[in-house]
């Protein structure tokens, strides 16, 4: 077999044989080729020409050198048509653009304006959202057709919005300040009280922010339905420890605005005296009186160098007369609110026990306490949208009064029991703490008090 391709080998082109070389001549060109580095099965003359080594060689089709190179180009309407498929994927699967406005999903800049320092530990900050909107989600809606031109107003008693801390990626649920007089709400301008912590990341951090800078926000997240827990009832008592203060005023402005029979007691209770008045020494005691009993103080409509909260209680206590009582205590003057203060609170001659307790359905989301143990601050919706009260009413709205409690977690331990953490989420937990001891003095006061965290 050698022979023979030898022999068909040597009529297409001369050759010299150099050992393991063979020299072929191809035109005016010569070419050395090392044979032992070539194919067993293949040779290649000058032609092109590939021949088989089978016994029987067959010429076979010239080689298609044109299929590496469409391999590797698309067509261009290939390439028109991914580019189109592509496009239409990124716009479908691409996320909708982010309001800029204030919404309950993504944080938007607001611009502080305005810091008003209390004392070393505390300020008030007053933010304006970036981009100005004519519709806020915490204002009513106002109608059109109405020929009235009353301010603004809120759309929930009680609720919040979250401050974003960029640096740390954590969010802290603030409580804005409600109007003053002569404030308009459509202006979007927000106000805070705001104390630092030790272990406060969000309070140190926006204790360092300045006037000009930007502070995220994130709402608004509407809390407790009022109106609907008191229904036909007219006590509020709200007890305060620092910053909790806020929502106490909140829904002082809501109870006393939309019931003219209500009546609010207001007690708050505050580290030192320069959060109330500024510049003004605690007063001394007699060393001779020292069986002197130490009474929370009465917070009046004049008040001397009052601080910028204490201003804006008496502008209320002005505003509301003697619906609205406001009492404070000073802890670093040793005066606190002892059970025998809340005790005469809740069992007042003039309005307990009410003249008629409202029976409650077990099952109540308003009215029953058990349903409250594992609910949230601003997780049980609006009134509007959840469920509805089921208890039985004849004539009247039934209702309870209301003892509320807002400030630290160890006050609210205190007076009204822990919150419990459950799924992520700070639940109000049983009723516990002063007020527990108190029912169990007066058993009367679970059916005509209903007790809420803040």
């Amino acid at each position: 077999m050698a022979s023979k391709i030898g022999s068909r080998v040597g009529n297409l082109a001369p050759r010299i044989r150099l050992g393991s070389r063979c020299l072929y001549s191809c035109g005016t060109s010569q070419r050395l080729i090392n044979t032992a580095q070539l194919p067993v099965r293949h040779f290649f003359s000058a032609s092109r020409t590939r021949w088989s080594t089978s016994p029987t060689l067959q010429k076979t089709e010239r080689p298609d050198f044109s299929e590496p190179k469409q391999a590797r180009t698309l067509t261009p309407i290939i390439l028109l048509t991914l580019i189109g498929i592509g496009g239409a994927a990124y716009y479908l699967s691409a996320p909708p653009p982010r309001p800029d406005t204030l919404n309950d999903q993504f944080f938007v800049p607001y611009t502080i304006t305005a810091r008003e320092t209390i004392s070393p530990s505390s300020f008030i900050l007053t933010v304006i959202p970036d981009t100005p909107s004519p519709v806020h989600p915490y204002l009513r809606p106002v109608n059109p057709s109405a020929e009235s031109s009353s301010p603004a107003s809120w759309r929930w008693p009680l609720w919040s919005v979250e401050f974003k801390q960029p640096e740390v990626q954590i969010a802290r649920h603030y409580t804005p300040l409600p109007p003053r007089e002569g404030d308009d709400p459509a202006d979007g301008t927000l106000r805070f009280y705001i104390r630092t912590v030790s272990d406060g990341e969000m309070s140190h951090y926006l204790a360092r922010r300045k006037v000009g800078q930007d502070v995220h926000l994130r709402g608004p997240h509407a809390g407790f339905e009022i109106a609907e827990r008191l229904g036909d009832k007219s006590r509020v008592v709200f007890l305060a420890g620092g910053t909790g203060i806020v929502p106490g005023m909140q829904a002082a402005k809501a109870v006393l605005e939309s019931n003219p029979s209500a009546t609010f007691d207001l007690l708050w209770a505050v580290r030192k005296r320069e959060e109330i008045q500024s510049g003004v020494r605690r007063p001394k005691r007699s060393s001779w009186k020292f069986w002197e009993e130490k009474r929370p103080t009465e917070l009046g409509r004049d008040i001397e160098n009052p601080s910028p909260v204490a201003k804006h209680l008496s502008a209320m206590k002005a505003a509301y007369g003697d619906r609205l009582k406001i009492q404070v205590v000073v802890d670093q003057e040793h005066t606190k609110f002892e059970p025998k203060h809340i005790e005469n609170l809740l069992l007042d001659n003039s309005t307990w026990p009410s003249p008629t307790i409202d029976p409650f359905t077990n099952g109540c989301r308003f009215h029953d306490q058990t349903m409250h143990i594992g609910a949230t601050e601003f997780g049980a919706g609006t009134a509007e949208k959840g469920p509805k009260c089921i208890c039985p009413s004849d004539m009247s709205k039934p209702g309870k009064n209301l003892f509320i409690v807002s400030g630290p977690d160890g006050f609210i331990q205190h007076y009204a029991g822990q919150k419990l953490w459950v799924g992520g989420g700070q639940t109000q937990g049983p009723v516990g703490g002063v007020i527990h001891q108190l029912q169990h003095q007066h058993p009367l006061l679970r059916e005509d008090w209903l007790v809420l965290k803040m």
